[in-house]
C-alpha cells in the first residue's frame, strides 16, 4: 500500500547479501589476477604495492600476496637511499597495523612484520614492544602476538628478568592466561637456573611458584591454565638420582647408563660404577652422549670388559 514502508523478507535479505558477496569476490578476483600478472612480468613498482595493499587490507590471509609484496619491498629497498628506505618501512608498519585490526591473529601479517623489521635500516624495537603490549591488551591469549613479542625481545635485548616481571603482571591481572603461564615456564630456568646445571629452575623458586599457582586455583578452580602450569611444576621437582636403565653389550663392548636426572660424571662429579656378576668393572671411562655439555642423563662407555671378570 502507498505510504507504508516495505519490509524485506528473509529470502530477499539473503539474496541481497549473496549478491554483495559475489560482487566483492569478483572485484577481489580481478585484483588478484592483476597482481599475479604483474608478478609474472616482474613488475616491482608503486602500483604493484598499491594493488597488493588494497587486496590484503580486505583479506590479510593470502600468503601469495604477502610473498609478492615482500618481493616488491625488497626491490624498492635495494634501489632507494637509506632515508627513503626507512620511510618506506615506516609506512609499511602503519599498513600492517591496520591489517592487524582486521585480523589480529593473521599468520601472514605477523610474519611479514618480523621480516620487515629485519630489513628496516633503523628499527624502533621499543615501539614494537609497545605494539605487542597493545594487542595483548585486546586479546591476552593471542599466541601470534606472543611469538612476535619473543622475536622483538630477542632482537632488542630486553632482559629475561623484565619479561618474567611482565608475565607476573599479566597473570596478576588475569589468572586465566595460558600464554603467560607458558612463557613463564620458559623464563624461570633462564632467570633462576638450578645450581646443578640440570637446566631446571632452582628448587626454592619452584616452591614459590607453587604458592602462586595455588592462588590461581582458589580464584577459579575450574580454569585449566593454572592446572597446566601446576602439572609442569610437578614435572620439574628435584628427582632422586637413580639408575633408570642399564644396557650392557659384549660385542661390541659397550655400556649405556640412563640416569633419572642430568649429572656430571667423573672428576668433581658423581662416581658411576658398574658391577657384572658381582665384580666391579675397572678402567671404565664415561662419555656424555650430549658432548656439548658437562651434564647429562645418558652416559656411555666403550671400554673392553672381558678381562675384568
Amino acid at each position: 500500500m502507498h505510504g507504508r514502508l516495505k519490509v524485506r523478507t528473509t529470502a530477499e535479505q539473503q539474496e541481497l547479501k549473496r549478491q554483495e558477496r559475489t560482487q566483492k569476490l569478483n572485484k577481489f578476483q580481478a585484483g588478484f589476477n592483476r597482481a599475479s600478472q604483474k608478478r609474472l612480468n616482474k613488475e616491482y613498482d608503486k602500483e604493484s604495492l598499491l594493488i597488493t595493499g588494497q587486496l590484503l587490507a580486505a583479506n590479510p590471509d593470502v600468503s601469495t600476496l604477502w610473498n609478492y609484496r615482500r618481493e616488491i619491498i625488497q626491490h624498492l629497498l635495494d634501489v632507494k637511499p637509506k632515508e627513503e628506505a626507512q620511510l618506506l618501512c615506516s609506512e609499511e608498519q602503519e599498513f600492517l597495523e591496520a591489517c592487524l585490526r582486521v585480523n589480529p591473529k593473521s599468520y601472514g601479517v605477523w610474519h611479514h612484520r618480523s621480516w620487515l623489521l629485519n630489513k628496516m635500516p633503523t628499527p624502533d624495537w621499543k615501539t614494537e614492544l609497545q605494539l605487542c603490549n597493545k594487542f595483548l591488551e585486546y586479546d591476552e591469549r593471542n599466541f601470534h602476538c606472543w611469538d612476535y613479542r619473543r622475536f622483538v625481545v630477542k632482537q632488542s635485548g630486553v632482559s629475561a628478568e623484565e619479561e618474567l616481571e611482565f608475565t607476573s603482571d599479566k597473570i596478576s591481572s588475569n589468572f586465566s592466561n595460558y600464554s603467560s603461564w607458558y612463557y613463564r615456564s620458559k623464563l624461570l630456568p633462564v632467570v633462576h637456573p638450578s645450581p646443578d646445571g640440570s637446566g631446571r629452575a632452582a628448587e626454592d623458586v619452584l616452591l614459590k611458584e607453587f604458592q602462586l599457582v595455588q592462588n590461581a586455583f582458589f580464584t577459579d578452580p575450574n580454569d585449566q591454565s593454572a592446572w597446566f602450569y601446576h602439572r609442569w611444576l610437578l614435572g620439574k621437582g628435584e628427582q632422586k638420582l637413580e639408575v633408570d636403565c642399564l644396557y650392557v653389550s659384549l660385542d661390541p663392548p659397550k655400556i649405556i647408563v640412563r640416569l633419572t636426572k642430568p649429572v656430571k660424571v667423573g672428576s668433581n662429579g658423581v662416581a658411576l660404577s658398574v658391577s657384572v656378576q658381582g665384580k666391579q668393572l675397572s678402567n671404565v671411562h664415561w662419555q656424555n652422549s650430549a658432548s656439548s655439555s658437562l651434564y647429562g642423563s645418558l652416559w656411555v662407555s666403550f671400554n673392553m670388559m672381558y678381562a675384568t671378570y
